[in-house]
């Protein structure tokens, strides 16, 4: 079992982002990278669950409303190849997002779950704070809808 994946992390340089060519966000950029038990990166065959949810300061369980999901399968060569980056030994995802209907806050937590083939599941979770020069998507502040 030394070359399956003993934890999943999610990468500090994840990231608000725009995947077009305006300034405004349109989804996040999960940078994630599986480690086996030698601490060394891998590549992963099974099913990524990612989930954004509203910050809650001050909390013990930092997540609250549910805002948004994604699956991603990485089940076939063409999966590693579209989000495996052997440079920094991680995946990236581009986790498009409708900005319309999410609240604006400074911090959202993403959570990230990897199913494994063998039914295992490995999960890390990550706050993620938002640039500060701008509105991070196009909502309504908590409580002024």
């Amino acid at each position: 079992m030394l070359l399956m994946p003993e934890r999943v992390g999610i990468m500090p340089f994840t990231r608000v982002e725009s995947f077009d060519d305006d300034e405004r966000p349109d989804g996040i950029a999960l940078l994630l990278r599986p480690i086996n038990v030698l601490g060394d990166p891998v590549n992963v065959v099974g099913r990524i669950r990612a989930e954004l949810y509203t910050f809650v300061p001050a909390s013990g369980l930092r997540a609250g409303s549910r805002l948004a999901v994604w699956e991603v399968t990485l089940n076939t060569e063409q999966d590693q190849r579209r989000y495996w980056s052997s440079t920094t030994q991680m995946y990236e995802f581009h986790l498009e997002l409708n900005t319309d209907v999410v609240p604006s806050q400074p911090k959202y937590v993403l959570a990230v779950t990897y199913n494994t083939p063998l039914g295992t599941h490995l999960t890390d979770e990550y706050i993620l704070e938002t640039p500060i020069a701008s509105e991070p998507f196009g909502g309504e502040p908590p409580g002024q809808g």
